[in-house]
């Protein structure tokens, strides 16, 4: 389980520190892909395993279902932690989250999220504000 957000900085090479939090559960290795709301997924192996068996389940006779499938795998990039406890973001999906130099590194449960700052705060701002509305209209009866 992965939570919390922190601020750490994208290295001139594309690479960014995993917080040691973190990196316990991706000593397996781990997968990244583009997600929503612009952002990179980071999926340690097991988790990578579920979405892919999740996505099999998808249709390949609906043209939507196959095309989210195959953006979804055609993006995504296998990867190691570097002794340092980095990951190298490739070009790719570091110009389909905006990724240039500060990064906050999200903690969503099964995944890790990287996202631009400067595009994660207002997001933030904007969840946070409507954090009781949600919960109220989903009733999910959480806090």
């Amino acid at each position: 389980m992965f939570l919390g957000t922190y601020q750490h900085t994208l290295d001139p090479k594309g690479r960014v520190i995993v917080p040691s939090a973190f990196r316990e559960g991706l000593q397996e290795g781990l997968v990244m892909t583009i997600s929503q709301d612009r952002c990179v997924a980071v999926y340690p192996m097991d988790s990578w395993q579920v979405h892919l068996a999740s996505m099999r389940q998808m249709r390949t006779t609906d043209a939507r279902e196959r095309q989210f499938v195959r953006m979804i795998t055609a993006e995504a990039h296998p990867e190691t932690l570097d002794r340092q406890g980095r990951i190298t973001v490739p070009v790719r999906l570091r110009g389909y989250a905006n990724l240039s130099k500060d990064v906050t590194v999200v903690g969503a449960d099964t995944r890790i999220e990287l996202w631009d700052s400067a595009t994660w705060e207002p997001y933030r701002e904007q969840g946070i504000a409507d954090f009781a509305e949600i919960n109220e209209a989903f009733n999910l009866g959480i806090l």
